[in-house]
């Protein structure tokens, strides 16, 4: 209980911090998402503007990242925020795309680090709450209690 208490505030600052830095510098992030919305274009229902996925998905981390780091539904909050990490690593970290070898290294490392952290979110998302596992134990007290 101890660990959950510090490791998911601690994954959860990573989102926290990355959402708060698109807010601020959003342009980076909407020229890395447009050639990837622009493969989507016929596939999506509706035309989305690069600027209002990137706003949108930076609400989200940082929303989500406070929920998990407050403990409220933490398995949702942490499924969504990986679920919303896979396209953003895809879109901002092309190691595959041609260019210079230190500029591929280097999106290779960060691909690579958001790949740790998509690991701890998969995690974060599987492990029982707090809740069951005061039910388990009560009723594994009372199961102890009957057996005598």
């Amino acid at each position: 209980m101890l660990l959950r208490r510090v490791a998911r505030p601690l994954i959860a600052a990573v989102s926290i911090a990355n959402g708060v830095e698109t807010l601020i510098n959003p342009k980076p992030k909407i020229e890395a998402t447009t050639p990837l919305l622009a493969k989507t274009q016929g596939v999506l229902p509706a035309s989305v503007s690069p600027a209002l996925a990137v706003q949108a998905g930076a609400a989200v981390k940082i929303t989500a990242g406070l929920m998990m780091a407050l403990g409220w539904a933490p398995r949702i909050t942490a499924t969504v925020l990986a679920a919303e990490l896979i396209p953003s690593t895809v879109a901002e970290h092309p190691f595959w795309s041609p260019g210079s070898p230190d500029t591929r290294k280097a999106h290779q490392q960060h691909f690579l680090s958001n790949c740790g952290l998509l690991g701890g979110l998969l995690l974060a998302s599987t492990t029982p709450g707090d809740k069951r596992s005061k039910r388990a134990k009560k009723s594994a007290r009372r199961r102890a209690r009957k057996a005598r």
